[in-house]
């Protein structure tokens, strides 16, 4: 009956045992070799059980004790694992080196009194068992076992401890393993058993870790991400040693580069032409190269991301590295779309953009000239001061640095210039179109075209145009009749107080007044209307703004001859 049970279990343990390896290819070692060792151990109580002679029985002992000996350690190394604690390497290697002691003087058996003084094989209800005298050195075996129990039984108080960050399934699973193997033990003992029961104890272990083998590996971060990585078919691996060897590859590998079907393990990769050598394998071998670590990759219409990560094997230096190919073809399609999408937007937006600003800059216009229309004094001036303001513009933008000026700033004054007159389309006909002198009364009314022009610009800019273009335009409208010594209007600024885009318009402005024919004067001539700026200025101009514009002598004589 006794030889049966041992059997059963044996069996059981077996068919377990190969349960762990079906279920899970990349099962951690440690789970198989405690499946190992526990058939060993029963497989050595059953052959102990059918043995005829002592010397088999004897052997068969030793048997048991190699599943035995090195089952805690096995077991110990589980819970730290469920429990995630770190235990110092050289404390292992103790315990390591402790059960292959006991291994040791577990051979010694029949040479020697160190662990068992004496043996006799007895026979008891079908069954044969050893009858035996401890030696000395026998009690390292139960110290061992007490130590391991101790250690086992303090990892579960501490992931009670941790419930919060240790799965109560694993704390459960844990206690249940430990109870079973050091309650059975003791039973063992204190009963004195001629059947060893210790082999059920860590059976019922076992089917235990079965039971929870799935959830176990969730809590596995490693595992979960090796999963993860290997079903996720966008990624391909190349593994290569230090010396640019070819180790292994993956599938994806292969379908994406036929040629490393011909590779052969262990050899030097061969050089080739081909689209993986020259762009991936040629940067691993260039010296200046060793901090590579991320290319892109495009083959045929697919776009890869190119990583390159050192492989370490128990050791501190590199023993090669791991190319992961991973396929970013839809990601790379999609960012191109949005690119093109925005691209197309921003094309159109552009266009609306400057046909709105074309359309606004004509009613500008057409407004001005709308003005000049009802000033029968001032036939096309704004379209001549605008060219001048342009011409002087273009000058100031080669000493811009000495005016504190910019480019963009320039601009602006170049296109606020046909608006600095539109304050006339507020003033009276009667006064707008007279052909003589004004009165008082009506110079009075003129001026105010001046805030007029200001008011008009900022309510139609206001809100469609950016604030710089409003304050440029806004002051070249309002101040453009101020005079370097302050004797001009409307507010009598003087000096640098008054907006320098404003003394731009001002040279402007007066020039075309004195070169053009009005109906009150005969224009006058080039030398006569020069001569009158230089007198005029740190009078009625900026003097370091109008040697500037005396500059300009050249472009506009040519700009006036030209539209006579």
């Amino acid at each position: 009956m006794v030889t049966w049970f041992y059997l059963a279990v044996l069996i059981c343990s077996t068919v377990m045992t190969g349960c762990i390896l079906i279920k899970n290819r990349k099962v951690d070692n440690a789970f198989v070799l405690f499946g190992v060792l526990l058939t060993l151990n029963i497989g050595g109580q059953y052959m102990m059980a059918v043995s005829q002679t002592l010397e088999s029985a004897v052997w068969a002992n030793k048997i048991m004790y190699v599943g035995g000996s090195y089952l805690p350690f096995v077991v110990f190394l589980i819970v730290t694992r469920l429990c995630n604690i770190k235990v110092n390497r050289y404390f292992k290697w103790f315990l390591l080196a402790y059960a292959t002691v006991v291994l040791c003087l577990v051979m010694t058996i029949g040479h020697n009194e160190l662990y068992y003084v004496s043996a006799e094989l007895a026979e008891g209800n079908g069954f044969h068992y050893i009858v035996k005298e401890y030696g000395p050195l026998h009690v390292l075996y139960p110290a061992m076992m007490i130590l391991y129990s101790v250690m086992l039984f303090a990892f579960v108080g501490y992931a009670i401890k941790k419930r919060k960050e240790i799965p109560t399934r694993t704390v459960v699973t844990m206690s249940c393993l430990c109870a079973a193997v050091f309650l059975t033990y003791i039973f063992e003992r204190i009963v004195g058993s001629k059947i060893s029961y210790l082999p059920i104890g860590f059976l019922i272990g076992m089917i235990l870790l079965m039971r929870y083998f799935d959830r176990i590996n969730m809590y596995d971060m490693s595992a979960n991400i090796l999963s993860s990585v290997e079903k996720m078919q966008e990624y391909g691996y190349i593994v290569i040693d230090n010396k640019c060897r070819y180790i292994s590859a993956n599938s994806n590998v292969k379908s994406l580069f036929p040629e490393v079907k011909n590779w052969t393990v262990d050899k030097e990769i061969p050089a080739s032409d081909s689209c993986l050598y020259q762009n991936v394998i040629r940067g691993l071998l260039r010296e200046d190269d060793d901090v590579w670590t991320q290319r892109t990759l495009t083959v045929g219409d697919r776009y890869f991301q190119v990583d390159v990560r050192d492989l370490v094997h128990g050791k501190k230096t590199s023993s090669g590295c791991l190319i992961e190919f991973i396929d970013r073809t839809s990601e790379r399609n999609y960012y191109n779309a949005i690119e093109e999408y925005n691209t197309k937007l921003e094309k159109d937006v552009a266009e609306k953009t400057e046909h709105i600003t074309y359309i606004k800059d004509m009613m500008v216009l057409g407004m001005a000239e709308m003005v000049e229309s009802r000033d029968s004094n001032t036939g096309g001036h704004i379209k001549r001061t605008s060219e001048v303001v342009h011409i002087f513009a273009e000058k100031l933008m080669h000493c811009k640095e000495q005016f504190g000026l910019s480019e963009e700033f320039l601009k602006l004054v170049i296109k606020a210039a046909p608006m600095h007159d539109l304050g006339k389309v507020a003033i009276d006909d009667a006064v707008l179109r007279k052909p003589g002198k004004y009165t008082d009364e009506e110079y009075a009314e003129m001026k105010r075209h001046s805030a007029e022009g200001a008011r008009i610009v900022e309510n139609i800019l206001q809100g469609v145009e950016d604030d710089a273009f409003v304050k440029v335009a806004k002051n070249v409208a309002f101040y453009h009749h101020e005079k370097w010594n302050g004797f001009g209007y409307p507010t009598g600024k003087a000096g640098a107080e008054i907006p320098v885009e404003a003394r731009i318009m001002a040279l402007a402005d007066v020039f075309d007044a004195l070169v053009s024919k009005r109906c009150y004067k005969e224009a006058f001539s080039y030398d006569e209307a020069f001569q009158i700026m230089e007198e005029s200025l740190e009078q009625h101009f900026d003097p370091e703004l109008g040697k500037v514009f005396m500059a300009c002598r050249p472009e506009l004589e040519a700009f006036y001859n030209e539209n006579k």
